[in-house]
């Protein structure tokens, strides 16, 4: 049972913060090779038992790391500029490379932009402001890794973030209670 707890804890503390996590290996792999994030997220490798490196294509600038060559362990970047990083391993690829690639793309959230008020007569209530709504074209990874034209990607507030977390730690409770069976 305590088990089935923490399992789900971390899986409420995974979501709730927004950050993505990319598996390293096995083989020469980056799993997911490419993650889509909001400016002030992070970005976690974490090596399977493997030599590979975290680098990215472009050797300076706002978003350039470099994990080095690692074995086994983990690796962040905090990223806080949008647009789009491709990266690589150095032991297997080079930048623009297929073998051994990923990317990360840094999305900042649309504001929806409000429309004018009304002003009513003195006595009068004015009526409900009413507010855009963002237009969101779903991204779907491509091999060239262009980022697609016009979309955003949603961000869910803190009550959104918080109802999404506690759905899926029920959902994990559920899934371990079946399986415990």
């Amino acid at each position: 049972m305590r088990a089935r707890l923490l399992a789900a804890g971390f899986l409420v503390a995974a979501c709730a913060r927004g950050d993505q996590t990319v598996t390293v290996g096995p083989g020469t792999t980056f799993s997911p090779s490419s993650v889509v994030i909001a400016p002030g997220e992070k970005v976690t490798w974490v090596w399977t038992g493997v030599y590979h490196s975290s680098t990215s294509d472009s050797p300076s600038g706002p978003e350039a790391w470099d994990s080095g060559i690692i074995f086994i362990g983990s690796f962040d970047h905090n990223f806080t500029v949008p647009g789009l990083y491709p990266y690589y391993c150095q032991v297997h690829s080079f930048p623009g490379g297929t073998a051994m690639n990923g990317s990360v793309q840094v999305v900042a959230p649309t504001t929806p932009t409000p429309s004018p008020t009304a002003t009513s007569p003195p006595g009068l209530t004015p009526p409900p402001a009413v507010t855009a709504t963002p237009t969101i074209t779903p991204f779907t990874p491509v091999a060239d890794a262009t980022p697609p034209s016009g979309g955003a990607v949603p961000t869910l507030g803190g009550g959104g973030m918080l109802a999404l977390a506690l759905s899926l730690a029920a959902l994990a409770y559920l899934l371990l209670s079946r399986a415990a069976r």
